[in-house]
């Protein structure tokens, strides 16, 4: 008895997780046709083919799926463990999810247009996503007694990579993304370093 209840909630789970997967997709592919607040959650069913009813047995609004797929697209940022064994520190680190970026927003150029042209709440709410999870490794792999000054350090870097990202999206790739490497590689600063340095005061 008790492995056929185990057996019902997987498929259940299954069924659970299959469900949000189509309303993901249905989300992000009418995201690349109008702006997120022009959508509705009848859109939505019906691009995923899933009744109003099941919607809101899985989420409050289309808000709260949205936010579920940003956590969804978060993790193609997220690095490889053959990148993190490369990365020796927090301007590796910077570096390679620089490179996840540029791939993640080349593959996804119409949603982040889309995310800008309907005002940027939608994209806001990855961007900060990205950043909070950006500083929070840094933060792991960071000395210990981590001062506020490194942690504005990391906020400096993580916004400024996103804004670089951001601008060549937009643009339309205006520079070769080598060259937007090669940039980074000299704005980012040397291994325990900051981008600011406190200057004493001369009395």
């Amino acid at each position: 008895m008790k492995r056929e209840r185990e057996r019902t909630a997987e498929r259940e789970d299954l069924r659970q997780r299959r469900t949000k997967k189509f309303l993901v997709h249905a989300l992000l592919a009418l995201m690349e046709e109008r702006p997120f607040q022009e959508l509705s959650v009848v859109d939505i069913c019906e691009r995923a083919m899933v009744h109003r009813t099941t919607f809101y047995a899985h989420f409050e609004d289309k808000y709260a799926l949205l936010r579920y797929a940003i956590g969804e697209l978060q993790q193609e940022f997220e690095m490889t463990e053959e990148q993190e064994g490369r990365c020796t520190g927090e301007r590796d680190y910077f570096l390679a999810v620089f490179r996840n970026a540029l791939t993640f927003l080349r593959d996804h150029r119409k949603l982040y247009l889309s995310g800008i042209t309907g005002g940027g709440a939608a994209l806001q709410l990855l961007e900060d996503a990205v950043v909070e999870k950006m500083c929070g490794r840094v933060r792991m792999m960071g000395r210990r007694g981590a001062s506020v000054q490194d942690e504005l350090s990391a906020r400096f870097c993580a916004g400024g990579i996103l804004s670089m990202v951001r601008w060549w999206v937009v643009q339309d790739d205006p520079v070769d993304e080598s060259c937007l490497a090669e940039c980074l590689e000299r704005f980012l600063p040397e291994e325990g370093g900051v981008p600011c340095k406190r200057r004493d005061r001369k009395m």
